[in-house]
């Protein structure tokens, strides 16, 4: 191979080296161009994109914790959230799927000041409300108006002790109250047992624990509640089935996706007390055979 031939390899080798760096260069060119775009597009996309409000527990616990709740204050409203509350928000207030929403986790119930509060619990919200996101009716006073001023402010201080546990005091072990029937439920549930004293008191004690308990949803007497509970009153569902049929049902409950399920809201066990024994079940469905006509009440006693 001569000189010259040596020189023209050289120099052609020279070349394509040459071109190849500048192609590398130009893709790397390309490459961070790129990155920049797709980063820089980003930032300006997250800068230009409203930043949701902090959750709950920032809203919360960011902030000093406030004055201590008074232990009676918190015992009673617990009482009243049990046996009432409890039906549609559970027994801790996480939340019943299809019925009441989670209160502890609650940017709502975290953004009221305690007078707004107590106001919403007693107004309660229909289930038309644009704000109703579940579409259940939450009754006022969760369905019992026998329920006063200052029960509404020891509920909405528990409540804001479950979202706050340094606010919360230490509380004695829940157990739930003894029914007081008065001498007045007596009476009249002698005249509905049609003089059986045995039957008059099952349906006394059936009577208090209803309207502690399953009057959140199915309203005072029975009546039902729209957008929540059906009515009791002359039900067919009832009167078709006897004592230990109904007390089967009411400790199953019955989900939304139920195909009988007609409304499709949660009926929960127990109707979200579960604390209640079968003796207490047995008593409301004594109470609510007496919202049936009377051939009904006469045919399934307890």
């Amino acid at each position: 191979m001569t000189s010259a031939q040596v020189a023209v390899i050289r120099t052609t080798a020279r070349r394509e080296s040459i071109a190849l760096g500048i192609a590398f260069a130009l893709n790397a060119a390309v490459v961070v161009l790129a990155y920049v775009l797709v980063m820089g597009g980003t930032a300006v996309s997250v800068w230009l994109t409203p930043r949701p409000r902090p959750a709950y527990h920032e809203r919360v616990f960011a902030k000093p914790a406030q004055e201590q709740i008074a232990a009676g204050v918190a015992e009673h409203g617990r009482d009243i959230f049990r046996t009432i509350c409890a039906a549609c928000h559970g027994p801790s207030g996480y939340g019943v799927q299809g019925l009441g929403r989670d209160l502890v986790h609650s940017d709502f119930v975290a953004d009221l000041d305690d007078a707004a509060l107590v106001a919403f619990l007693e107004q309660g919200r229909p289930a038309d409300h644009p704000l109703n996101q579940t579409k259940v009716t939450m009754p006022p006073k969760g369905g019992n108006p026998a329920l006063t001023a200052e029960d509404l402010k020891s509920v909405a201080s528990f409540v804001r002790g479950m979202q706050d546990p340094r606010r919360m005091p230490e509380l004695a072990p829940w157990a739930p109250k003894p029914v007081q029937v008065t001498q007045a439920d007596k009476d009249a549930a002698l005249a509905a047992a049609g003089g059986d004293a045995e039957l008059a008191g099952y349906i006394a004690s059936g009577n208090k624990i209803f309207h502690s308990v399953c009057v959140a949803c199915h309203g005072q007497g029975g009546v039902g509640i729209s957008g929540n509970g059906k009515p009791l009153v002359n039900n067919p569902f009832v009167q078709s089935l006897d004592d230990d049929g109904l007390l089967a049902f009411v400790k199953q409950g019955r989900a939304p996706s139920d195909p009988k399920n007609t409304t499709g809201i949660q009926m929960p066990p127990k109707g979200g007390n579960p604390a209640m024994s079968d003796d207490d079940i047995l008593d409301v469905i004594s109470y609510v055979r007496t919202l049936q006509p009377a051939k009904s009440v006469t045919q399934a006693g307890k």
